[in-house]
Formats: C-alpha cells, sequence, structure tokens
C-alpha cells in the first residue's frame, strides 16, 4: 500500500480544488464553517500519480483545500479572521487507478488528517493556504503543497531502474470568486525544492448545493503543466532505455478533470465525505513508454472531526 497525496484534485489533484463545506443541519444545530476536502484524491496533486492534484492546501489539486470564495470581507478583527476558527481531526483514504505500464490496475493510500482552518487560514497535511487579499472581486491566496514522488521503482517492471522521484515543495497563488451558481478557482504552483523544477496551472469550476444533511460539489477544470513537470510522471532518460522501455521526454500538457464530491453531517461535530474523479491523459502521456493506460479514476472517502 502506498499513502498518495491528498489535493487540492486532483488532485487532482489533487496538495486543486474542492472544500469541506458548510452542511445543511438540524434546526437546532449550528451551521458548520468552511473547511479543506480531505478526501480529494488528487490532482497536487494530487495525490497520487499524475491526477489532477491541485495543490492548494485545503486543493490543491493539489488534495486540496478552498475555504469561502466569496471574497466578502467578515466583521471580524484582522487577527480573528488569521487565529480564530476550527481544528480538524480524522482519517482519509482513497482508490486510485495506476496508469503505469505493468503496475497493479489499483493503488491503495491513508492518512491521518489533521488541520486547522480560520477565515484566511488553513494549514493541514494537505498543505497551506494563506488569503491575504478579499473584496466582492474574489480573494487572492499564497499557496504551500507537498507533491508526493509519482511511483516507486518496485511498483512495476517497467519502472525499475529509473531515477528515483522524491517529494517536492511547491509554492503558488491562487484566485477565487463566485460565479453565477457556482465558484472559479484558479491556481499556480511552481517548484521550489527543485526535485522536478517545474510548474502547474488550474482553472476548475464547481457548482455546489444541498438537500437537508447532504452537501454536494460537482465540477470541474482543465490543468496545464510543463515539460518537466510531465517528465518528472512521464520521463525516460537515454540512459535508462531498454528494449521493452523507450527513451521518451514529455512536452507540455493539459489534462481535463472531471470531479464530485458528498458530505453528510453524522452529528453537530462530525462529518463524513466521499468523493470522485476523473482525470483524462493527454497524448503527452499516453506516448510514453511507461503508460498503458488514458483516464486515472479515483475515489475517496474520510471521517473528520470538527472542534
Amino acid at each position: 500500500m502506498r499513502l498518495h497525496h491528498l489535493r487540492y484534485c486532483l488532485l487532482p489533484v489533487c496538495l486543486a480544488t474542492v472544500t469541506l463545506p458548510a452542511v445543511a443541519q438540524a434546526d437546532d444545530a449550528p451551521v458548520y464553517q468552511p473547511g479543506p476536502d480531505p478526501v480529494s484524491v488528487d490532482h497536487n496533486d494530487a495525490t497520487n500519480t499524475m491526477s489532477h492534484q491541485n495543490g492548494t492546501a485545503g486543493n490543491s489539486n493539489d488534495m486540496g483545500m478552498s475555504a469561502d470564495n466569496s471574497g466578502t470581507t467578515s466583521n471580524a478583527s484582522y487577527r480573528d479572521q488569521w487565529l480564530k476558527g476550527r481544528f480538524q481531526l480524522g482519517a482519509v483514504g482513497n482508490v486510485e487507478s495506476s496508469p503505469y505500464r505493468g503496475a497493479d490496475n489499483y493503488d491503495l493510500g491513508g492518512l491521518p488528517w489533521i488541520a486547522f482552518d480560520s477565515e484566511r487560514l488553513h494549514v493541514g497535511i494537505d498543505g497551506i493556504k494563506a488569503k491575504i487579499v478579499q473584496g466582492n472581486w474574489g480573494s487572492v491566496s499564497i499557496l504551500g503543497n507537498v507533491r508526493m514522488k509519482p511511483f516507486d521503482d518496485d511498483d512495476s517492471p517497467y519502472l525499475r531502474g529509473l531515477h528515483d522521484r522524491d517529494w517536492a515543495f511547491e509554492t503558488g497563488v491562487a484566485y477565487d470568486r463566485e460565479i453565477g451558481p457556482g465558484e472559479a478557482h484558479i491556481e499556480y504552483l511552481h517548484d521550489v525544492s527543485g526535485e522536478h523544477e517545474g510548474q502547474q496551472a488550474d482553472a476548475t469550476y464547481k457548482i455546489p448545493f444541498q438537500t437537508g444533511r447532504f452537501h454536494y460539489d460537482v465540477g470541474g477544470g482543465v490543468m496545464w503543466r510543463d515539460s518537466d513537470l510531465n517528465n518528472y510522471y512521464v520521463g525516460v532518460e537515454p540512459g535508462e532505455a531498454r528494449a521493452d522501455r523507450a527513451a521518451y521526454s514529455a512536452d507540455s500538457a493539459f489534462l481535463p478533470h472531471l470531479d464530485a464530491s458528498v458530505a453528510y453531517q453524522l452529528t453537530q461535530q462530525m462529518i463524513v465525505r466521499a468523493n470522485a474523479s476523473a482525470t483524462f491523459l493527454p497524448d503527452e502521456y499516453k506516448d510514453s513508454s511507461i503508460i498503458e493506460d488514458d483516464v486515472i479514476y479515483g475515489v475517496g472517502l474520510g471521517l473528520v472531526y470538527q472542534f
């Protein structure tokens, strides 16, 4: 079992993004504040292999995060906007299809979930998101994201002998705004650790709606990755070529993705959330000698306690 990065989308990936929004409650229960999506299947992602990991903390595609995207300023003091919030504890798991040639059809992953969310700040195992400017026009945030390595060389005979991929730390910026019935999110991430030296941009749109205690998010988007980041996932250097593994260098590419999630409030402080995603791999990925599938599917499940 390998641990995967949680968005932010998917995720893909997600740390892309979707949120753990306020969920409808019984008349005598308080409404929860927006928070991250702990079970985002990577876009930064997202976790995971090459699915849409929308690196926003809380993606994020990261895994992602994005809290209150309206951009409106509350009446709370500036200090409280940063420091007054909720802690979250829980557990998350996901199942994701692997596109790599000769690898197991599905990868299983699981992690404990620890996070803090205020109006302007998210800090969690999926990354960091700090909303530095907000207004009626939307909000701008700075991001910190950890990208998990896409594979181990013992995952498949066709991956054995490739140079080691390690975790990467990325920083970036995000813009959020409510548009029509939904929420738009645009983010940019670049590697500052020197692991892949690549960059990624993701534009997503989601529509939230609720029925009773169920809260749904449905949406999708398109992610762009440069050649350096794509080679981190699918590149084969000339010195690594074999008779059954041709050398390959990828160009920059666009990766469309679809996402859906549902959250249900079990108690006044406990929420269970499930999601699903599909990331469509372009020719720049499918032409690699270590790739055999053209779509990555993922599902996730998480249980979170808020206080």
